[in-house]
């Protein structure tokens, strides 16, 4: 299923937990494990250092820049150090890279060859986010065409997924995902369908058809309906219930909803305690 596999990292608290749940993937699935950083372009030609340049003058700033760029390369090729010995220690094979130029432009150039993207849920400037996803982070996972594994701030070892359903092609597409992974992973399923009370007769014909669906493939799993706001009455379930990575679908990729995950999808990738894995429509 997930056979490559490629992990965004800034060498953050939040990206260190991605690349224990990138490298725990990658053991369980007998997957390939890519680690991409990437030097922000504009942090060797943005507006403090054209400030710089004027400051100490052009031949002095030439004489800089070379310095400001084997400070980044030392930076990432430390981080990069940590996140193959990691793999190693799983016995994993891990290939490192290290690109300068714009952050999601150059994830996005590598995850052409990657079955699933994973990132921590907030960057190294978590400390002044006010406790908001990684502008980064959301930039990547509006733009990717690739599933997004979005990591939290603690590891744990996945042994029940909760897949949310209700009906739409994009949470069908999540939920032949979800439950694959399942299987692969041996792990037991909740499936959950929350709606109005009005809608619960469809609503109710939905759950039951994806249950019957994941018993057909000999899974071990539970179905659920709630009625409520459906992001709040997922992360609520994935509370009480103990699931270990939630699974959902996420917006396609159309000209108006690359700008917008959906309220639903966005309130879960900021709020959730356990990995959540995005499927593309």
């Amino acid at each position: 299923m997930y056979k490559n596999i490629l992990l965004g990292t800034d060498g953050s608290p939040a990206a260190d937990i991605a690349a224990d749940y990138a490298v725990w993937f990658a053991h369980k699935l007998k997957a390939r494990l890519a680690a991409l950083y990437v030097t922000d372009i504009r942090i060797l030609e943005g507006p403090l250092l054209s400030d710089l340049s004027g400051a100490l003058g052009a031949q002095q700033y030439s004489a800089l820049l070379p310095k400001l760029q084997a400070i980044q390369k030392e930076k990432a090729d430390m981080i990069l150090a940590a996140v193959a010995r990691k793999a190693a220690t799983h016995h994993v094979a891990c290939k490192v890279t290290h690109e300068t130029g714009n952050l999601v432009q150059t994830l996005l150039d590598h995850e052409r060859q990657a079955d699933v993207v994973v990132l921590g849920q907030r960057g190294e400037h978590a400390k002044w986010s006010g406790g908001h996803l990684g502008s980064g982070v959301e930039r990547v996972v509006r733009a990717s065409v690739k599933p997004c594994l979005i990591t939290p701030e603690k590891f744990r070892n996945i042994s029940h997924l909760l897949l949310a359903y209700d009906g739409s092609t994009e949470s069908h597409k999540a939920m032949r995902a979800g439950l694959k992974l399942a299987g692969d992973l041996g792990a037991k399923v909740t499936i959950i369908t929350v709606c109005q009370r009005e809608h619960e007769e469809t609503a109710s014909q939905f759950l039951q058809e994806a249950h019957e669906k994941a018993l057909a493939q000999n899974l071990t799993c539970a179905a659920q309906l709630l009625h409520g706001v459906p992001e709040t009455e997922i992360l609520e379930f994935a509370g009480k219930t103990e699931v270990d990575l939630i699974v959902m679908g996420a917006y396609g990729h159309t000209r108006i909803r690359e700008l917008i995950l959906g309220s639903t999808t966005s309130h879960v990738i900021r709020k959730a305690s356990v990995p959540v894995l995005l499927i593309r429509g």
